[in-house]
């Protein structure tokens, strides 16, 4: 494997991701959701840019953050990626035609991370876990299908993400209790209102 190097640039945007990312209600950054989707990004083998575009797509969905400090804070060609990122994972089927390698790798990245910790969430608490979305489970599973197999079809046998990726969906698959899952939702989200 080849020496991954990451300079001030990163360990700068590494530091305002964290703080983009601080979860509403709490004091605490995640600096671990910020660096794990970069580390994802890294260790397929992409760029120090794609990893500051994973951390700041994947940090921005948690609070509002204008496009114009994004172009200032991290350059003009990291916020280009950034969102050719944004609106890919926003729009889906973008993946399908319009993105470059990076994008899918960044769209990647980020989707395996988020997949890989619904599954310990539904681990840890079971199919309660999805009780956290807005929407109800089953469009939260399609989603995931959806990503995937446009991203496995993009990205094919040229990274590892794209096995990693199936590998994820099928265990979340196996381990989510649709039925369960559902009523979960439904306590949490219809009853409540």
């Amino acid at each position: 494997m080849a020496a991954i190097e990451v300079g001030k640039r990163f360990f700068a945007a590494a530091q305002w991701a964290t703080e983009l990312h601080t979860p509403p209600g709490s004091r605490a950054p995640s600096v671990a959701q910020v660096l794990g989707v970069a580390s994802v990004v890294l260790g397929d083998g992409g760029s120090q840019r794609e990893a500051i575009a994973g951390m700041i797509v994947d940090a921005s969905r948690t609070g509002s953050v204008t496009r114009r400090e994004i172009r200032q804070r991290i350059g003009k060609k990291a916020a280009r990626l950034v969102d050719a990122c944004t609106a890919a994972l926003r729009e889906p089927e973008r993946l399908e035609h319009d993105a470059d390698t990076p994008v899918l790798r960044v769209c990647a990245a980020i989707t395996l991370h988020d997949a890989q910790a619904l599954v310990r969430e539904v681990r840890r608490h079971g199919s309660v876990a999805f009780a956290r979305f807005p929407t109800p489970p089953g469009e939260v599973l399609d989603r995931y299908r959806s990503l995937v197999a446009v991203l496995h079809r993009r990205l094919g046998r040229t990274t590892m993400l794209a096995p990693e990726l199936r590998a994820v969906l099928a265990e979340l698959e196996r381990d989510a209790e649709l039925d369960t899952a559902i009523a979960a939702w439904r306590v949490a989200h219809v009853d409540a209102a």
